[in-house]
């Protein structure tokens, strides 16, 4: 699906009811250990119930480690002091004041800190507070226990899934700019301007965490193609890189733009790299020799045109604009030549 799906309104509807039945698990199953507190188990799920599968991880694992270690500091303090006003003051100050500070080094220790508290006040009164609160924690886990189940088996909302097409539909917009870039350098258009790169490089940015999130997350209990979206998310930086440097070019090149005596061969190149981009969002395989013999043609065809003396027409500063931008459509063409030929090597 694709990451807007997963801040769409069908994405919080199905958020709505796997909470739902993640709390109604939760409540179920502790109430069969303990009918009067299957609060904690119940606030547990909530609270740990994100609306993707790799958050829910994150936010189970992160609960469920905050609330081993706060129960170890909580039990701690209720051994080590007496059940009284002052002694209880002292271990919930210095419990607590210690996970504060440890969030420093850790931010499970804010979790860790909330189990504390719990562990040293609810348990007041009980016959055996140290069981009191491991029976607690128990609670608490079943409810991560029970958010973690869901999260993954009923209406799956995958970050690994939203991202394969994300990428997909980047190398698309990456392409239509490609062409208007070079069309607006041709002179046959002039449909570009600053912002016209800023939102596909936003979310270029922002793939590479979400591919972290995936990797530690979701990759474990799905199969997910890790291999070719790290291929993906490296291409479409490049390709940022790349198109960064021919929009400072054609915003900064002469009115009207250039016609140049090797637009056909630059179109040809153009339109055989738009292929491969296309290509590699979708996982196929282009014709890599095509798009080579093309670089290759444009690449002596730029020669001949030196050797006659075409480009003295161009001013010193034309003559570097229609350079550097050649460069940028010959770097972008070789990249992904070389990322289409790694793919054909390995299958």
């Amino acid at each position: 699906m694709p990451l807007s799906d997963l801040d769409s309104t069908a994405a919080h509807v199905r958020h709505g009811i796997k909470t739902g039945i993640a709390a109604l698990l939760a409540l179920v199953i502790a109430s069969l250990l303990d009918p009067k507190f299957g609060m904690w188990a119940v606030v547990s799920s909530v609270i740990v119930m994100q609306v993707n599968v790799a958050e829910s991880i994150h936010m189970c694992w992160y609960r469920f480690t905050g609330t081993a270690v706060g129960a170890l500091i909580g039990i701690l303090g209720i051994v080590l002091l007496p059940e009284t006003p002052l002694g209880t003051a002292i271990a919930l100050f210095c419990s607590v004041a210690f996970c504060a500070y440890m969030t420093r080094h850790n931010p499970r220790y804010r979790m860790a800190a909330i189990t504390v508290s719990i562990v040293l006040i609810a348990s007041l009164g009980a016959e055996n507070r140290v069981v009191f609160s491991l029976m607690r924690v128990v609670e608490i886990t079943i409810g991560v226990l029970c958010s973690y189940v869901v999260s993954i088996w009923i209406l799956p909302a995958r970050v690994g899934e939203a991202l394969e097409v994300r990428l997909q539909t980047q190398f698309t917009r990456a392409s239509d700019i490609y062409a208007a870039l070079v069309e607006d350098f041709l002179g046959t258009t002039a449909t570009t301007t600053e912002a016209t790169l800023e939102p596909l490089l936003k979310d270029i940015a922002a793939n590479r965490g979400l591919f972290r999130k995936m990797l530690r997350h979701e990759s474990p209990l799905f199969d997910d193609n890790a291999t070719l979206m790290d291929k993906q998310i490296v291409v479409l930086e490049q390709c940022a890189r790349h198109l960064t440097g021919m929009l400072r070019t054609v915003l900064d090149m002469r009115e009207g733009g250039y016609n140049l005596l090797m637009a056909p061969e630059i179109r040809a190149v153009v339109t055989a790299s738009r292929v491969a981009m296309t290509a590699l969002g979708e996982d196929r395989e282009p014709d890599v020799n095509s798009l080579r013999a093309l670089l290759d043609k444009a690449d002596r065809k730029l020669e001949e045109l030196r050797e006659s003396g075409a480009t003295k027409r161009f001013s010193a500063r034309e003559l570097v604009q229609v350079l550097a931008f050649y460069h940028y459509i010959q770097r972008m063409g070789e990249d992904l030549q070389n990322a289409l030929g790694r793919s054909a090597a390995q299958s």
